[in-house]
């Protein structure tokens, strides 16, 4: 598919739009990270409670944006924000790659204004076959806070890695940040779909327990990297 001349501006993307749809030109950075805030600013009002966990206060959200199932998890940890930021906003899906294992490769593809275009390999549970994804990546550090930052992810409409099986597709987007108690407040939304023979219906059923697993073993993964803080390097 053809590149569109100009990325559409926040008029033109909506909530519906944050989506699963893969586009070839990302959204302007406002539009998008309008939509982020958006999002988050609506919860708890209107979503329902998926699954909970006394461990760093976790809890998972659910709610339908348009046609898709979204899910989002807020915890709350006394870990240092420097570690999520060297962990998360630097090297993004390098880094997934080493402490989330379904994770297989990540590859950068293209870059476009502040979006970058990766293409990462999943492995799925036997008898399933690996996915491929393709993906914009955007991160971002508002210019009055630099104690929060956030990461969003669309799919992107770019080709394939030769090998590619299945492709499947993933929106999400994090917002990490220090509170007034300096705590860090780490909050991701997410909607995918795996595609191939495995049913909607079913992925549905897993992510919630999934995401509230995920937090501990991203933590564990940041404790044996970071713990030793005299060797953590300072952010910029």
């Amino acid at each position: 598919m053809a590149e569109q001349a100009v990325a559409r501006d926040s008029a033109e993307y909506s909530i519906l739009e944050f989506g699963l749809q893969p586009i070839p030109v990302p959204p302007t950075t406002c539009s998008v990270l309008d939509l982020v805030s958006e999002i988050i600013d609506s919860v708890p009002d209107s979503w329902k409670v998926s699954k909970s966990s006394a461990n760093y206060s976790t809890v998972v959200y659910n709610k339908v944006i348009g046609t898709e199932p979204w899910y989002l998890r807020r915890s709350v940890h006394d870990h240092p924000f420097e570690w999520f930021k060297r962990a998360l906003y630097q090297d993004h899906f390098d880094n997934m790659v080493k402490y989330y294992d379904v994770v297989k490769s990540a590859s950068l593809a293209k870059e476009r204004d502040a979006w970058r275009a990766y293409t990462l390999k999943y492995s799925l549970p036997s008898p399933f076959a690996e996915r491929d994804i393709a993906t914009w990546l955007l991160t971002h550090i508002p210019a009055d806070n630099e104690n929060e930052f956030i990461i969003v992810a669309l799919p992107a409409d770019i080709p394939l890695p030769e090998d590619a099986t299945t492709r499947a597709v993933y929106s999400f987007f994090h917002r990490v940040r220090k509170t007034e108690d300096n705590e860090v407040e780490w909050i991701i939304g997410q909607t995918s779909d795996m595609k191939g023979n495995l049913p909607r219906w079913v992925q549905n059923m897993s992510i919630a327990g999934i995401m509230v697993n995920d937090v501990q073993s991203f933590v564990d993964w940041m404790d044996d990297n970071y713990g030793n803080q005299d060797e953590v390097e300072a952010c910029p």
